[in-house]
């Protein structure tokens, strides 16, 4: 059986063999793959980083899916599924977060709603129905509130996770690719569903305060935990280029753009903070120096096509 044996480990979502796959974060070499549902998506931790929760989203990447409706658990120390939970009538889960308490938190898109679930349980506590289809999930520093995002309708849901209730609607232009806060809190970074650029929201007012042009069409911001950084990765879909966008932060400096012959979809930063892994539709996770804005390392392999989902388990 495989196992992480407590090593620093990167743990990636790869929609291509159905698995959660474990690479040792000081080494690359691979700690073991978890099989689970078809085209596992995103991916949030337990509180005590022991267990995985992997969405499993359905047939598609969007658009014309035919929904699943079930969320992946996946023991770390073993790399093993040891459950599946089934979301009944709730289907298409895809965003994930870990709130302050542990509590999981899914969009479940066919639903129009964020569903609150139980770690030890794995019982739905609470739906809450946010009137359109949602996507991605980000949460404030100080986890009292969550961010939702809609892909085609021009708001972000803002959720009070005290009440589990809507508790603000944030205008947009358009609709949204994913939402990050930034390290202090105060922002909130937002990419454009259709157009290449990003959206930079104070938190307290919740008012657009800069809007950032980029390269191609936004998939994913991220500040880094350190808050030197904002990584954006994107795509130019008709010329089939993938560009991962480097910028200083606070100020949002335009820094360095790597360019990839295929889609990069999420990033991670290193514990250090030095360095980026980038997950790209070819099965690659390249290594880029932040301060250089340099490929360092392309060796790291997924296993198959399609890695998406990113965390980091420290022992």
């Amino acid at each position: 059986m495989a196992t992480t044996n407590g090593k620093d480990t990167l743990l990636v979502t790869v929609k291509g063999n159905t698995s959660l796959t474990a690479f040792d974060l000081a080494t690359g070499a691979k700690l073991g793959v978890a099989t689970t549902g078809t085209k596992p998506h995103e991916i949030t931790l337990s509180k005590d980083q022991k267990t995985a929760f992997i969405s499993i989203y359905g047939t598609a990447d969007y658009g014309r899916n035919q929904p699943n409706n079930e969320i992946g658990v996946i023991d770390l120390d073993t790399m093993t599924e040891r459950h599946r939970i089934n979301l009944d009538l709730y289907r298409g889960p895809h965003g994930l977060i870990t709130d302050h308490d542990g509590n999981i938190w899914v969009t479940v898109e066919e639903n129009q709603s964020v569903l609150v679930i139980d770690p030890e349980t794995f019982q739905i506590e609470q739906t809450v129905w946010l009137q359109v289809p949602v996507h991605f999930l980000a949460q404030s520093t100080d986890g009292a509130k969550i961010y939702c995002s809609h892909k085609e309708y021009p708001f972000i849901s803002v959720v009070d996770v005290a009440s589990r209730t809507l508790s603000s609607k944030i205008p947009l232009p358009r609709g949204a690719q994913a939402v990050r806060v930034s390290p202090d809190g105060t922002r909130l970074y937002v990419g454009d569903f259709n157009m290449p650029l990003v959206h930079v929201f104070d938190c307290a007012s919740e008012e657009l305060i800069q809007t950032i042009p980029l390269q191609a069409v936004p998939g994913w911001p991220y500040p880094t935990p350190d808050g030197r950084f904002l990584v954006v990765t994107t795509l130019d879909e008709p010329a089939n280029k993938g560009y991962v966008e480097l910028f200083f932060a606070p100020d949002l400096v335009p820094h360095a753009i790597i360019e990839f012959e295929a889609e990069p979809f999420h990033a991670i930063a290193t514990p250090d903070g030095d360095h980026i892994y980038v997950a790209l539709s070819d099965g690659r996770l390249p290594k880029i120096n932040l301060e250089t804005g340099t490929i360092v390392d392309d060796s790291l392999q997924a296993g198959d096509v399609m890695p998406e989902a990113f965390a980091i388990v420290q022992h």
